[in-house]
């Protein structure tokens, strides 16, 4: 699970690195790197809301996988919390 998780993860950081670098700036930075204003209009003229959306989702989809790897992770690695040992310290005393 652990794996599986780490893999969604590596791709999720790639494709949202990705999509964030073929989106228009203000000043067609990203766009002009990859072949000018010709690359702009390639994807067509609602780029701007599907690129965003889809930087909105695959964010989000992100921090959720992040946050699914903390929890499986400290399971998997049998790591317990600083809260948890204060408190496993405070009940033994």
């Amino acid at each position: 699970m652990f794996t599986f998780l780490l893999i969604v993860q590596a791709i999720l950081a790639l494709l949202l690195i990705l999509v964030v670098i073929i989106q228009p700036g203000q000043s067609e930075g990203g766009v002009a790197m990859m072949g000018g204003s010709a690359t702009g209009s390639a994807f067509g003229a609602e780029t701007g809301s599907v690129l965003t959306k889809t930087t909105a989702v695959l964010g989000a989809l992100f921090l959720l996988n992040s946050l699914f790897l903390s929890v499986v992770g400290s399971k998997f690695m049998g790591q317990t919390s600083v809260v948890e040992k204060v408190v496993k310290e405070s009940k033994s005393k």
